[in-house]
């Protein structure tokens, strides 16, 4: 399982933010993943400017799949202008935690 963390500009209204949200996962579901989780945190202040940007929306998505998708994801990420940042990293589950 991997988490996905983007964030996009500030300037976006909420519509439009859905709308990003909804194209992400389903790229990662033609992709041959599935969305487990998803979690909009908001817009929030960013510790550094980003392209001339303060503020910006933070999204969460935890998803299943190859990991070639991953490749996919960020070539699409890459080119797309809305977003600012995105970190992909593997998910582990809080039981795997405890035993080490």
């Amino acid at each position: 399982m991997y988490d996905l963390l983007y964030i996009s500009k500030p300037d976006l209204e909420e519509a439009a933010q859905k709308e990003l949200t909804e194209k992400i996962k389903a790229l990662i579901e033609s992709g041959g993943g599935k969305v487990v989780k998803t979690e909009a945190w908001g817009k929030r202040e960013l510790a550094t400017l980003i392209a001339k940007n303060t503020h910006g929306h933070y999204v969460l998505l935890q998803y299943e799949g190859p990991g070639t998708l991953n490749k996919e994801i960020t070539s699409r990420f890459k080119i797309n202008e809305n977003i600012l940042r995105y970190m992909i990293t593997i998910s582990v589950p809080p039981a795997e935690l405890k035993k080490a």
